[in-house]
């Protein structure tokens, strides 16, 4: 199948102080032909973003790394963090982003201060924590496994055997 396969360079664009977005510059574009779109996932270069689009799948590989990947080249319209904590809600403080990128990912140090980040693009908005980073388990706390085996009680078992008596003893008790 054949495949287009298009290399951007990474930007970094900082957007607030611990909040960063991953901007991509084109570069170069190459046709070739590919056996599956599993071959088209392991094409990774390491500093560089590629995107490769097939006869109806795109795949975009990211070889840098970022805290949170989009899964397409994004317009990022602007972004949002808490500015302050009231009981009614949440302050927003908002920046508009004016650069002439696409975007593919989003890198953030949350903090206590800093929960989570709103990001507004052209296919809508989307709330970023911790919890969309990562996935946090529940603990839950282990039981101590116990030493001490339990003793299983064995049934002794009949064995079902049908006697069969043959004529020779019974002729010889006299029946």
């Amino acid at each position: 199948m054949d495949a287009t396969v298009i290399y951007y360079e990474p930007v970094d664009v900082p957007v607030f102080q611990d909040v960063n977005l991953l901007g991509v510059k084109y570069e170069r574009e190459e046709k070739i032909s590919l056996n599956s779109t599993d071959e088209a996932e392991g094409i990774r270069i390491p500093g560089k973003v590629v995107l490769i689009r097939t006869k109806g799948t795109t795949v975009l590989n990211i070889g840098v790394s970022v805290a949170y990947p989009f899964h397409e080249i994004l317009n990022v319209k602007r972004v949002g963090i808490p500015k302050e904590f009231v009981k009614e809600g949440v302050k927003v403080e908002f920046k508009d982003i004016l650069d002439p990128y696409g975007f593919v990912g989003l890198n953030v140090h949350f903090s206590p201060s800093l929960p989570f980040v709103i990001v507004e693009t052209d296919r809508g908005s989307e709330i970023v924590s911790i919890s969309s980073i990562q996935d946090i388990k529940p603990e839950t706390p282990k039981e101590p496994k116990t030493s001490e085996k339990k003793k299983r009680k064995r049934v002794k078992r009949s064995r079902k055997r049908r006697k069969v008596k043959s004529k020779g003893s019974r002729k010889s008790r006299g029946v």
